[in-house]
């Protein structure tokens, strides 16, 4: 009898053994778990700001490429009405002279 009440407390022993290394384990499964998220959330926040700079300096150039096409679109309007002007006021000093003249 004494033999069988000493197996049953060495399995007690033994499984509450057993049960603390599977907590031990499962503590250390969930710190590697929490651990490799970690690593991958900041693995897409680096994507995420690599992608969102891509983007800024794409539509930055575009912007940049279509503000020059503006700027020489205005430069040539601003030429040609300065030769619009220069025409005009030939064309204005000609007749005044000729109304001077005609006088």
């Amino acid at each position: 009898m004494e033999e069988v009440i000493k197996r049953i407390v060495d399995a007690e022993k033994e499984a509450e053994a057993r049960i603390e290394k599977a907590k031990e384990e499962a503590k250390v499964i969930v710190e590697e778990a929490k651990s490799s998220a970690k690593a991958i959330e900041e693995s897409i926040l680096e994507d995420a700001r690599k992608r969102a700079e891509e983007i800024i300096g794409k539509a930055r150039a575009e912007g940049e490429a279509e503000a020059k096409v503006i700027l020489e679109n205005g430069e040539k309007e601003i030429e040609d009405m300065k030769v619009k002007a220069t025409q005009n006021f030939e064309n204005a000093v000609s007749v005044a002279l000729e109304l001077v003249r005609g006088s």
